[in-house]
């Protein structure tokens, strides 16, 4: 199990977060085990958790329309998940599966709701850390989308992907 130090230190969803932060934030949590193999989140359940890995390592799965399943990470300790459930509760985009024993912690929602209610600061950084985990992710995301299509080379893709990014950034309600 890492330490609080070490999660404040190398864990950028703990970035700024002091001692006594780290403390009230982890008061509330729960550690888990899964051996490997084991599902930790399934794709369209909905639970409202934030994970950190302690050790091990997992697999983040999204299913195919023929039903197969493709792998679009690898995450290691330190890394994080769930937290788009977490911070607008819905549906899981995508599965967790431990690839190797894991050791996580998980911060409930509920919990979580109720430190911000109190202005626990460093719940309020915990959510400032996560856009920018999230900013980051999408950020990758877009430049691998445009290489991809533009890759394709198809004008017809080109056009598809630019409308698509229209609407994104200015037609979409959230």
């Amino acid at each position: 199990m890492l330490s609080t130090e070490q999660l404040i230190k190398d864990c950028v969803l703990f970035q700024s977060v002091t001692p006594d932060e780290m403390e009230e934030l982890l008061s509330t949590s729960e550690w888990e085990e899964f051996s490997a193999g084991t599902r930790i989140l399934d794709e369209g359940n909905s639970t409202r958790y934030l994970w950190i890995i302690q050790s091990g390592s997992c697999e983040v799965r999204k299913k195919l329309s023929n039903g197969n399943e493709q792998a679009l990470a690898e995450l290691s300790p330190l890394s994080i998940f769930g937290e788009m459930s977490f911070f607008k509760p819905a549906p899981h985009s995508a599965s967790v599966v431990a690839l190797t024993d894991v050791e996580t912690v998980r911060i409930p929602g509920h919990d979580f709701d109720q430190m911000l209610k109190n202005g626990a600061q460093g719940a309020q950084k915990v959510v400032f850390n996560t856009v920018r985990i999230m900013s980051d992710r999408l950020r990758m995301m877009d430049k691998w989308t445009a290489d991809m299509v533009e890759s394709c080379g198809s004008r017809s893709k080109n056009a598809e992907w630019h409308d698509f990014r229209s609407k994104l950034y200015s037609e979409w309600q959230f």
